[in-house]
């Protein structure tokens, strides 16, 4: 197997981590530390069979917080992209490459204001924004710019790796919030809710309603059998985050679990069932989120997870762990498609405020059904052209093209009318064979 040697007398936990993630992650080739260095206040080098990159050191790589936002992490074009950590000075770049790649997998620029709400940086669920990222403001988010650095080093270092554009994955994902639209409601819910129809005059719900609860007509959200089927077609997997937490208004809207379990039955055989942690269970976290994880032990896989309102942010990822969570899907904007952490593979998370690496693995997703309809307001061809630019860059790095839809999305009822086909035209656009 291929390697590179970078040669530096300390290289600190932060560096040797980033250097995992471009080139093991990344390139599939394997990296190896020379200590045995006189001098290297210049720097670091990295090193090929045939060429060597002498690399500036900044802040971020040497723990140093303070001075990283004291200072601000700038940003520098190379290769046709534009990478964070610059420092200038004699060295082959004029960027500390680790150091970027650090700043995008540890979501560093997100701590400074975890906790906060209704901010700037952050909206009234406590989430990053995406239109507030590093990225988005240097025109980097639609793109996996870690997976790009890698490439482009391995370019200049003229590396042989065994990754290639042919390595392309894609990966739907189904999240299930609200598995049905009115079954799985107890009876004083169904009669309430009809009354509300009545009220609101909204005639065709409460016939909706009526024909799902009295006359055994479909529920307008069970589209399971369509997606399974889409996928199954196309020799696609299909992951499930399950929803299964008590109904607790406003954010967990779940059903009945004898609705749900029976849904899982049913589902179990053609998809990965996986626990969807309640909005609840992950705000509270403790002995909630313990609880629920228990209540779905026997339905689905514990173990990996995506969180309802993806509220599973780098500032818990060291919980997740300690709590046997091994994978999280939860990497993504709400509001904005793109990269979050400049990745489109799976890789390592790490921990900022203990300053290592740890054995959860962080899925990101790169496009989501309510970022293109809810926050950017696209029509179908604007949307279609989105997901499709952005298959091209995770096919250009051999990556995984991730991405997350809802039962409810893909229903043709209510507010997602038109979109079934939509998300049709979204997987043939995704495939791997698909050269559109």
């Amino acid at each position: 197997m291929s390697k590179v040697v970078i040669s530096y007398s300390k290289p600190t936990e932060r560096m040797r981590y980033s250097a995992d993630i471009l080139f093991r992650v990344c390139l599939g080739i394997d990296v190896e530390w020379n200590k045995e260095v006189e001098l290297d206040s210049y720097g670091y080098t990295i090193k090929s069979e045939t060429k060597t990159i002498v690399c500036p050191i900044h802040s971020l790589s040497m723990n140093d917080d303070k001075a990283a936002r004291s200072s601000g992490v700038r940003w520098t074009d190379w290769r046709g992209f534009k990478f964070p950590a610059e420092v200038l000075g004699v060295t082959d770049l004029v960027f500390d490459p680790l150091a970027s790649a650090f700043f995008c997998c540890s979501r560093w620029e997100e701590f400074p204001s975890m906790g906060d709400i209704n901010t700037t940086e952050r909206d009234s669920h406590g989430r990053y924004k995406g239109n507030q990222s590093a990225a988005f403001s240097e025109g980097m988010l639609r793109t996996p710019l870690v997976e790009n650095l890698a490439w482009a080093i391995s370019a200049e270092l003229n590396l042989k790796h065994p990754v290639s554009s042919r390595d392309y994955e894609f990966k739907p994902t189904i999240d299930v919030d609200i598995a049905y639209a009115y079954l799985g409601r107890s009876v004083f819910h169904s009669i309430a809710a009809s009354a509300r129809d009545l009220i609101l005059f909204r005639w065709s719900n409460f016939v909706n309603r009526i024909q799902v609860l009295l006359k055994g007509d479909g529920d307008p959200y069970d589209s399971y059998n369509y997606f399974l089927s889409l996928h199954e077609d196309q020799n696609l997997s299909t992951i499930c985050f399950i929803h299964y937490a008590e109904y607790n208004r406003p954010y967990d809207l779940g059903v009945s679990k004898p609705y749900l379990d029976s849904l899982i039955t049913k589902l179990r055989g053609r998809a990965k069932i996986c626990w969807h942690p309640s909005y609840a269970a992950t705000q509270e976290r403790g002995e909630k989120f313990k609880m629920e994880k228990k209540s779905f032990e026997d339905k689905g896989i514990v173990e990996e997870v995506r969180t309802h309102f993806l509220r599973g942010q780098s500032s818990i990822w060291r919980e997740f762990q300690e709590n046997s969570i091994l994978h999280d899907y939860s990497m993504g904007y709400a509001d904005q498609p793109g990269f979050r952490a400049g990745m489109s593979r799976p890789f390592p998370a790490f921990d900022i405020e203990n300053n290592e690496p740890l054995e959860l693995i962080i899925h990101p997703f790169a496009i989501m059904d309510s970022t293109l309809m809810t926050y950017l307001q696209l029509d179908a061809d604007s949307s279609i052209q989105l997901v499709g630019e952005m298959s091209d860059a995770v096919r250009k790095v051999g990556g995984v093209m991730v991405s997350v839809w809802h039962n409810t999305s893909v229903s043709d009822h209510g507010i997602w009318k038109g979109w079934q086909s939509l998300y049709e035209d979204v997987v043939r656009r995704c495939l791997p064979s698909s050269h559109e």
